[in-house]
C-alpha cells in the first residue's frame, strides 16, 4: 500500500500524487469520482464513454470518419424508409 500526504490548498484542491497518476493514467482533463465509505473519502478515475474513447481512436486512424449523431440518424431513416 502506498500512503502520500498532500496539503489541501485555500480552495479546498489537492494535487493527486504523481504515483498514482501513473499508476491509473489520469491526464490532465479527465474526471475522478469521489465517494465516501464511512471515514474515508474514495477517489476513482472515471471511465469514459465509449463513444468518447471511439472518437478518439478514429482521430488516429485516417481510413475512419467519424458521424455526427444527426448524420447516423439520418442514414437510419434512409435505410429503415
Amino acid at each position: 500500500m502506498i500512503e502520500v500526504e498532500m496539503n489541501v490548498g485555500s480552495k479546498g484542491q489537492v494535487v493527486i500524487p504523481s504515483v498514482f497518476r501513473k499508476n491509473f493514467n489520469i491526464k490532465p482533463g479527465d474526471k475522478v469520482i469521489f465517494e465516501s465509505d464511512g471515514d474515508r473519502l474514495i477517489i476513482k478515475r472515471a471511465e469514459k464513454g465509449s463513444v468518447e474513447k471511439l472518437k478518439k481512436i478514429a482521430k488516429r486512424t485516417s481510413d475512419v470518419e467519424v458521424d455526427s449523431d444527426k448524420d447516423y440518424e439520418e442514414r437510419m431513416k434512409e435505410r429503415l424508409g
